[in-house]
């Protein structure tokens, strides 16, 4: 079985760009960006802020508590 994660088609790219947004709908940010690589989606977040840091999310495969679309998103940096 495949996991979501590991889908790499623009059809999945918008899902997981969708399920950022409204995870992410209460925090001010200049932009995310969603990327596929090393097997997996990763998340670029940019908050509005200028002094705080960009942050790097890996987007798992999850169900219940804070997921979105069967999306969850695991804080790298």
């Amino acid at each position: 079985m495949t996991l979501k994660t590991e889908i790499n088609t623009p059809e999945m790219d918008e899902r997981v760009e969708a399920a950022a947004h409204a995870y992410f709908a209460g925090r001010e940010y200049d932009y995310l960006s969603t990327y596929y690589e090393h097997g997996q989606w990763w998340l670029t977040f940019v908050p509005t802020n200028p002094d705080a840091d960009d942050e790097l999310y890996s987007v798992v495969d999850a169900e219940g508590g804070d997921s979105v679309d069967g999306f969850d998103f695991e804080l790298v940096t």
